[in-house]
């Protein structure tokens, strides 16, 4: 699976767009794994436009202390691509 910030790759020619996809996890690259198998089970090899971002989506606390949990995203659009 090639992956990618930008929204080309040389050396490559997109030849069928898939859709904006979403992955999710605890960390950053449990959201990007997450993204890449949504990825391939659309028949995607490539995604492109990656960033990652988090929200803070729960808090643990007790008595003592509070702790913020936090989710992390990873959104791009998956691809299929050919060489030149």
């Amino acid at each position: 699976m090639i992956t990618s910030t930008t929204d080309t790759l040389d050396g490559f020619k997109i030849v069928e767009y898939l859709g904006v996809i979403i992955g999710y996890g605890d960390d950053p690259e449990d959201a990007l794994e997450d993204l890449i198998d949504i990825a391939k089970n659309m028949g995607a090899n490539a995604v492109i436009g990656i960033r990652i971002s988090n929200e803070l989506t729960a808090e643990i606390s007790n008595e003592n202390y509070s702790v913020p949990e936090l989710t992390y995203y990873a959104y791009g659009t998956a691809v299929i691509v050919k060489r030149y």
